[in-house]
């Protein structure tokens, strides 16, 4: 897939998210970290910033992406059926391939 296909992807998946907090109780990592950006949704949040080229390499938005475990525990209670484990994933190729802004 091409880094523009992905990122089309990426935009299209996130954006379905109704930031409901279903996902967030079962996330094994979002009671570690510091802010909400450590949680389901404030990583799905931060995936389409990084689609849009909103987002910046910063160390925060790394350790927020990269904190992930990929488990899907959150898909499973997402009444959108967003593949958020996908989106985690998306994100991080495209942080990989940009300049720190994932779009140059």
């Amino acid at each position: 897939m091409s880094l523009e296909k992905l990122r089309e992807w990426v935009e299209r998946e996130a954006s379905r998210c109704m930031f409901c907090g279903f996902c967030e109780p079962v996330c094994p990592t979002r009671p570690l970290g510091p802010h909400r950006g450590y949680g389901p949704r404030g990583r799905v949040n931060l995936a389409l910033m990084i689609a849009r080229g909103e987002a910046d390499g910063s160390r925060e938005v790394l350790e927020s992406i990269y904190s992930c475990l990929l488990c899907r525990a959150c898909h499973e209670k997402c009444p959108a059926h967003i593949d958020i484990a996908g989106v985690i994933r998306g994100a991080r190729a495209l942080l990989a391939e940009g300049d720190g802004s994932a779009r140059r």
